[in-house]
């Protein structure tokens, strides 16, 4: 009786180390280095170096570039949001936001940024953003719409966007809340 105990608990041991260590490894908590190439018109380039660095750059604020796609997995209690964190694989697929962020060209030249971000809440999602833009070489807020439950938002601009920032995430049950 006393073995068939200890076994039991070293299996149970063994078993919670495994997922422990497999919900590590699927965390993705920094991007590699890229070069960053943005259509302009026709004939020019945006062209930078993008560094090795986080996604979560601050408390809740996910940075992300074009040509960007990112799982997002989030832990909430009540519809507060408490963490964030970029996933390798979607192995919950119930907290999983799916976020993307692309430039639309015509050939070689610019035509429009868009954000692409899956709700996977029975809430809706509102967050606010923060783009860098190429002209002007600035930081500006921009308005953007909240995510009715369960579904994908699409988001656009004209402007060439160099990142985007996105932070102040929350859950709501109404539909008529409106970002902050």
């Amino acid at each position: 009786m006393l073995y068939s105990i200890k076994l039991y608990l070293t299996l149970s041991l063994c078993i919670l180390c495994i997922e422990g260590v497999a919900q590590v490894n699927n965390i993705k908590a920094s991007r590699n280095d890229f070069k960053l190439t943005l259509a302009v018109d026709g004939d020019n380039y945006y062209e930078t170096d993008v560094k090795a660095g986080p996604y979560i750059v601050g408390p809740n604020v996910l940075q992300i570039y074009p040509t960007e796609k990112v799982l997002m997995e989030v832990e909430q209690e009540q519809g507060v949001i408490k963490s964030l964190k970029v996933v390798k694989k979607n192995e919950n697929p119930t907290k999983t936001i799916d976020i993307s962020f692309m430039q639309k060209t015509d050939g070689k030249k610019h035509q429009q940024m868009m954000l692409s971000i899956f709700n996977p809440f029975d809430m809706n999602l509102k967050y606010r953003a923060n783009i860098f833009l190429m002209k002007g070489n600035k930081w500006e807020a921009t308005d953007v719409l909240p995510i009715m439950r369960g579904i994908s938002s699409y988001e656009t601009w004209p402007d060439i966007i160099v990142t985007i920032a996105l932070d102040q995430w929350e859950l709501s049950p109404d539909v008529n809340d409106k970002n902050k």
